[in-house]
């Protein structure tokens, strides 16, 4: 049986949870810089298109969710190379355009602090309104020790299941702004755990969100003198 958690209380060693880290400005602030930086790699049509709909419809803020513009506005992918994404965008991100948005410096250095190393790649993950995760385990071979997770826009269940023992499972709600961080510890969440992101249905409204995914590189050894830093491109 599944277990709906809102808060860190009761969850599994390797698994900590910030259900209000974000401000609603600190996502307003960090999800406008994700969207810009996602709409960047898209065709100058598709750009073209977003930027005549917002002219002929003003945008409010009222909520967070009301940063994004309608599915119809993105190029959204059916399915991921590996199966498991459905009906997303995303980037691996080099640089936060931080000298456009005031205030993101902050933010950042914030999310720095909950870093168990540092030394990381980002992964922005935008999933449309019928989008979801399904569950798989990260490459043991291609990932890190640890992974942060930054949620914004439409609040999601992410399931976790143990690959050992299916009655040892939870539910975590991720509201916008929450922030969850799995960590490498012995029978940890990390890697004896399936993970997945279910779509919008009963009382989870349905909505696009902004997933900015933060991980530690992976470190291999093949000689004291030759360390190779091995980049993570898996979900």
């Amino acid at each position: 049986m599944h277990t709906l958690r809102t808060r860190s209380a009761g969850l599994p060693e390797g698994f900590k949870f910030f259900p209000g880290f974000l401000s609603l400005s600190e996502q307003r602030t960090l999800l406008s810089a994700a969207l810009f930086k996602l709409d960047s790699t898209e065709t100058k049509q598709a750009r073209k298109k977003r930027r005549d709909f917002l002219a002929n419809h003003p945008q409010e803020h009222r909520v967070i969710e009301d940063i994004f513009l309608p599915d119809a506005y993105y190029n959204f992918q059916e399915g991921h190379y590996d199966g498991v994404i459905r009906h997303y965008r995303e980037m691996h991100l080099s640089s936060w355009p931080e000298d456009q948005n005031p205030g993101l410096s902050f933010i950042l250095a914030r999310l720095q602090g909950l870093y168990p190393t540092s030394n990381v790649q980002t992964h922005l993950l935008h999933l449309s309104s019928v989008g979801e995760i399904l569950e798989h385990v990260d490459n043991i071979e291609a990932s890190g020790t640890w992974i942060l997770g930054v949620s914004l826009g439409a609040a999601r269940i992410l399931r976790m299941e143990s690959t050992s023992n299916p009655e040892e499972s939870f539910e975590v709600l991720l509201p916008s702004g929450s922030v969850y961080l799995q960590m490498q510890v012995q029978d940890s969440v990390r890697y004896d755990y399936k993970h997945s992101v279910l779509k919008a249905g009963g009382d989870i409204k349905a909505g696009q969100r902004v997933s900015i995914m933060i991980r530690t590189w992976r470190i291999t050894f093949c000689h004291a003198q030759d360390r190779k830093e091995v980049p993570i491109f898996n979900t």
